[in-house]
């Protein structure tokens, strides 16, 4: 697109275009959030965890920052420098074998929504001259397409080269006879174990070992890899784990167990591992040990479950092992892919309660202990060491506080539970 001939003209379209993009920088953090939203709800792959969401989030934060930067600095495209984040979201979606078509998708739906935001921020301007708006316009517009249409032949580039990679260690040897077992895909036994060494006609138990913090560095990858071998020793594997890399910070193992059962103090042991200085930076999710093909897939879901819990509950967030075994990880498991909306299910139970400070902290305890032991004012009073008068208080307050309406002891129990596991969100 040519620019005006005038040079008071070109002035004022320079300013225009710097007003524009300045804009654009300040409302960042809300076209982030909702292009996050969108993208992760219509592309597929790009809502596997919580890790991949916020690194979606970066990408965009990056893409979004640069474009403003652009047009406020009026640079030209090949001199700008791809976004950090959004070169590792590549990376790490080639890791997770997520297909490029979504990677090529999410661009081309952030441009519409850019261009749309754009559009409007040139509205909000209230130009007079029709024809000055329309040339702002399309001038927002092709900077946007240019700048879209030059990051996604990056990041496509950065995509396959890292595939290629990645794909041609041991993930290549392990992970395609893994995935069509999880997946439910013919593999005989036989097959299986030719390829992999592993038998599936054993007792065994999954776990997922993950880097907390990516510092690109090899050593911490093979620290994952003698972790897991180490784990295995404890669980008293008679031979090596199957381990294959799920990404460039997961690995995915099993490994074989003499019997069915993981007793308490085997997972001791696992955990005080897991809490070494050798485990540094590493965090496991192990599930619960299992027989057969259907084993496999089962203690794989679960140690996956663990996982998601240990990424998304305040209880588990600094947990370096996370078992599926554990009554809380299992129950929170089936809430973990909607958290909001037991946050917000379990703030409308509680109302006031569901606050900080330790006033509030104390009136959970009672509460939780009133309902626990079948409303009885003096038990609780007496495992909580109060008077039984200052139980009543609490409760009766309690019960003002939501307006009065019904009490139901069950909903109110849960909701106390909940709200320990997840926190206040």
């Amino acid at each position: 697109m040519s620019r005006p001939e005038s040079a008071e003209h070109d002035r004022e379209m320079r300013e225009l275009i710097v007003r524009v993009g300045h804009i654009i920088q300040e409302m960042t953090p809300q076209i982030v959030e909702e292009m996050t939203d969108l993208l992760s709800e219509r592309v597929s792959g790009l809502d596997k965890d919580a890790q991949m969401i916020q690194m979606l989030r970066a990408s965009v934060d990056g893409n979004v920052w640069t474009i403003g930067h652009i047009l406020t600095n009026d640079i030209a495209i090949e001199s700008v420098q791809p976004s950090t984040a959004a070169v590792e979201y590549a990376m790490r979606l080639a890791q997770q074998d997520v297909q490029l078509g979504s990677l090529t998708r999410a661009y081309y739906l952030g441009q519409s929504l850019v261009v749309r935001r754009g559009i409007d921020v040139v509205d909000g301007l209230g130009l007079e001259d029709k024809d000055q708006q329309m040339n702002l316009v399309r001038w927002i517009t092709d900077v946007i397409h240019n700048y879209i249409d030059w990051m996604l032949q990056y990041v496509t580039d950065v995509y396959v080269a890292e595939q290629a990679k990645w794909w041609t260690a041991r993930a290549v040897t392990n992970a395609a006879a893994v995935l069509k077992t999880l997946r439910g895909e013919p593999i005989s036994a036989a097959g299986f174990e030719s390829r992999t060494k592993y038998s599936l006609e054993q007792h065994h138990v999954a776990l997922i070992a993950w880097l907390e913090f990516d510092t690109s560095d090899t050593d911490e990858q093979r620290q994952i890899d003698q972790l897991l071998r180490r784990i295995a020793a404890i669980l008293g594997s008679p031979k090596p784990p199957l381990i294959t890399a799920a990404d460039r910070m997961t690995a995915w193992a099993w490994v074989a167990t003499p019997t069915l059962d993981l007793s308490a103090e085997t997972l001791a042991r696992v955990a005080k591992l897991a809490e070494s200085e050798e485990a540094n930076n590493i965090r496991v999710a192990i599930g619960v040990p299992a027989h057969g093909v259907a084993g496999f897939r089962r203690s794989h879901e679960q140690a996956t479950k663990a996982r998601l819990v240990a990424l998304g509950a305040q209880r588990f967030r600094e947990s370096q092992l996370v078992a599926f075994s554990d009554p809380d990880v299992g129950f929170l498991s089936l809430l973990m892919h909607d958290p909001k909306s037991a946050i917000t299910w379990t703030h409308e139970i509680l109302g006031p309660v569901a606050a900080s400070g330790e006033q509030h902290a104390a009136l959970r305890e009672t509460l939780a202990t009133f309902y626990a032991t079948g409303e009885n004012s003096s038990k609780t009073a007496e495992v909580l060491g109060l008077h039984r008068n200052t139980v009543r208080q609490r409760v009766a307050r309690f019960e003002q506080e939501r307006g009065g309406e019904p009490v139901n002891g069950m909903e109110i129990s849960l909701a106390l539970k909940l709200f320990d596991l997840l926190g206040d969100g």
